[in-house]
């Protein structure tokens, strides 16, 4: 799937067919405009659009406004290693992917890859702001991990995850002279992990690297929003190599998203569906995992 892949959006209102990804390449399918404010129920948010964006360079693409909107992540894949080709210049280009702000006020789904590699994220949006609240964290901040508090634990509260950026860390000698880079999320035996979790009394944007000896520099951004329902959250892991999937809601009206990753983020080229992401079949939303990595979703309305 996404073989002869170019910049892809994928575009759908709730209730609509789910996204597809098979062929030569994911196809534009035509908005249905009318779809957009689709009534589901009384406590359900009415409308919700599903999107997903790739490229093998620096790329982004509008998905509307933040207006009365929340957008999040609901998947990323594919190789999160910092931009390689600028790394012994001296500047600090991190691999970054997700959904975030633009200076117009919309939101726009990014990525930004190494050359010639490949970054893909997957973002759903609900049409509501109440109570929003977006935070970024980076593990830099408190010795390489740590956990950034957003909010009080209310019941009428849940969180996601919106972006997650990759920065090299420059390795010194003794003199002071760089001589090579290190960075997160390529190290299978001590995997990176970025959470957004609920801990009794509050939400909490936390970072975590792996047990390998090195320093990363991973930074990363939460976004929280008032619910009428929880409705359930999961965590699951695939085997490496190998594939899962896991059933999430298929409550009427329900949303999920992308509330952790954990894992080796460094696809081998080509393989977009190295990744963690939700998808749907139908009213039935699935949490998909490939290469031992970890996913953790929750799911709302």
């Amino acid at each position: 799937m996404f073989a002869t892949f170019a910049k892809t959006l994928s575009l759908s209102a709730v209730m609509a067919l789910p996204l597809m990804a098979c062929g030569g390449g994911m196809e534009e399918p035509a908005v249905d405009e009318s779809q957009s404010q689709l009534g589901v129920s009384e406590a359900a948010f009415s409308g919700n659009w599903n999107y997903s964006w790739g490229d093998t360079k620096t790329s982004s693409v509008d998905i509307g406004t933040s207006v009365g909107r929340t957008c999040f992540l609901t998947g990323i894949g594919g190789h999160l290693r910092p931009l390689g080709a600028y790394l012994y210049s001296g500047g600090t280009y991190p691999a970054m992917a997700g959904v975030r702000k633009a200076a117009n006020g919309n939101y726009e789904l990014y990525v930004q890859p190494e050359a010639g590699k490949h970054l893909i994220a997957y973002a759903r949006c609900v049409n509501s702001a109440a109570g929003r609240i977006e935070v970024s964290w980076s593990s830099g901040s408190q010795s390489y991990y740590g956990d950034k508090v957003i909010a009080a634990a209310a019941t009428n509260r849940q969180c996601f995850l919106q972006d997650v950026k990759n920065f090299a860390v420059p390795l010194k000698d003794s003199s002071g002279a760089i001589y090579s880079y290190s960075w997160a999320f390529d190290d299978k035996p001590n995997p990176d992990e970025v959470r957004v979790l609920n801990d009794g009394s509050y939400w909490k944007l936390a970072i975590k690297s792996g047990a390998h000896t090195y320093p990363v520099n991973i930074h990363a951004s939460a976004v929280c929003l008032d619910i009428n329902e929880f409705d359930g959250a999961w965590t699951w892991k695939a085997g490496d190599p190998g594939t899962a999937q896991i059933n999430l809601t298929n409550e009427s009206g329900s949303t999920c998203g992308l509330t952790g990753i954990n894992g080796h983020f460094d696809a081998a080229s080509g393989d977009w569906n190295d990744a963690v992401s939700i998808t749907t079949s139908g009213s039935q939303f699935l949490l998909n995992m490939e290469n031992g990595k970890r996913g953790w979703a929750a799911c709302m309305k």
